[in-house]
């Protein structure tokens, strides 16, 4: 167990709990000094308290009058944590999580963790094993909230509420999708979702090796969704891939059109993101996908010309990837989706201008709510610049029952 990983993942649950933010952006603190392991067990360690925080806050607060300054708190909230997953080393892990307040804080504070800990420890398993009933106990026990799984209530049913809740609590497993015909690219495990391949029981020094060579890219079965309703539907020529970045629809589409491709512009806004997207088509993309820097209201059809296929994979609140993202969950507000869906219903009307007679249009998100799927894609239909496409087909992916990241995808055809 080491100290200084302990020591990070603290600090970085303490910026979490005074303002959740992106995992990813906390974790770029981490000093460079910080071995690989370190790196590795800090980010285990803070993700595992994000994942489950409302859970864990609960089983504090039982035995606390009133919550500790929030480096005390992010001290039990991480040491409550290991608890949770190592019930068998909990006198060990007690010990250590004391000594270390104890090094910070007052001896009163490392008395009160003392007695916090050991108490939390003997209910654990007790709490860790219980099942929610309804939706208070149900925002408590799979820490989300409260709001969201009574939005997910009215739209799936209690039951299908808390099965997305329990998923999003799941350790998410790691996909690749194979792009050489190479032994190595067949490394893993074969998945439901063929090409796709599960890493498991490999080691993440062989799944590097295989991203040097370029013959895998990661990537979810949940994403081919959208640009698996393009393939089935596309009859050659150019496509238009909008908020394109990371890169990821791009890379599969290319992979899996062949001859029938002519070009993929791929276009996202300027920034880090798109810094990714060109480091991705670099890595596992081909000539054929043009990376282009644009905001999408600033693009102009008359110069980029028009295409049979264009993907829109919107801004959403990301409810379909919960598991992989459990930052994003604290971050999102009961007044956000109107907001979301206000933009991607703009976002879709300005990308319609870009699909030929005849042609193909899909709107995409990852998320699993009506708001940002059927809502906005009727509103577009009843538009003035939706009046000449009509639904095709839908797809919405609910991840408790597909086993993988949930999303909607609908697929629309210009009249001719």
């Amino acid at each position: 167990m080491s100290d200084s990983s302990w020591s990070c993942a603290t600090e970085l649950t303490v910026r979490f709990i005074k303002k959740p933010a992106r995992l990813p952006h906390l974790l770029e603190r981490l000093p460079s000094s910080l071995d690989k392991g370190s790196r590795r067990r800090c980010q285990f360690l803070l993700t595992g308290v994000v994942r489950h925080l409302s859970f864990l806050e609960a089983g504090l607060d039982e035995f606390l009058r009133k919550r500790p300054r929030p480096g005390l708190r992010a001290a039990l909230l991480v040491a409550a944590y290991e608890l949770m997953v190592d019930a068998g080393k909990s006198a060990k892990i007690v010990d250590h999580a004391v000594r270390q307040i104890g090094e910070k804080y007052s001896s009163a504070e490392k008395g009160l963790a003392n007695a916090v800990l050991r108490k939390v420890a003997a209910r654990m398993p007790e709490r860790f094993s219980a099942q929610a009933k309804d939706e208070d106990e149900a925002a408590i026990r799979y820490s989300h909230p409260r709001w969201l799984i009574k939005r997910w209530s009215e739209q799936f049913g209690f039951e299908a509420a808390v099965s997305m809740a329990k998923w999003n609590q799941e350790e998410p497993e790691l996909f690749m999708l194979p792009l050489k015909e190479t032994p190595g690219a067949e490394m893993g495990v074969e998945s439901p979702w063929s090409p796709y391949r599960n890493a498991k029981g490999l080691n993440w020094t062989e799944v590097s090796e295989l991203l040097d060579e370029g013959a895998v890219y990661i990537q979810n079965p949940g994403a081919r969704i959208a640009p698996g309703l393009l393939v089935g539907n596309f009859t050659g020529g150019r496509i238009l891939d909008l908020c394109a970045a990371p890169g990821g629809k791009s890379v599969y589409l290319n992979r899996a059109l062949g001859d029938e491709l002519s070009e993929i512009v791929a276009v996202d806004l300027p920034g880090p993101r798109f810094e990714r997207l060109l480091a991705n088509v670099s890595d596992f993309g081909s000539e054929k996908i043009q990376p282009l820097d644009r905001d999408l209201f600033e693009l102009d059809a008359a110069k980029l010309g028009k295409f049979e296929a264009v993907l829109l994979d919107a801004p959403c609140s990301n409810t379909g990837v919960l598991q992989r993202k459990p930052d994003a969950k604290w971050r999102l507000a009961e007044n956000g989706f109107a907001e979301l869906a206000t933009l991607q219903g703009r976002m879709l009307a300005k990308a319609s201008e870009f699909v030929n007679p005849g042609c193909i249009f899909i709107h995409s998100t990852c998320s699993i709510d009506a708001d940002e799927n059927a809502e906005v894609v009727d509103h577009f239909l009843e538009s003035p610049e939706g009046e000449s496409f009509e639904l095709v087909e839908s797809v919405l992916s609910l991840p408790w029952e597909t086993g993988h990241d949930g999303s909607g995808a609908f697929l629309l055809r210009r009249k001719l």
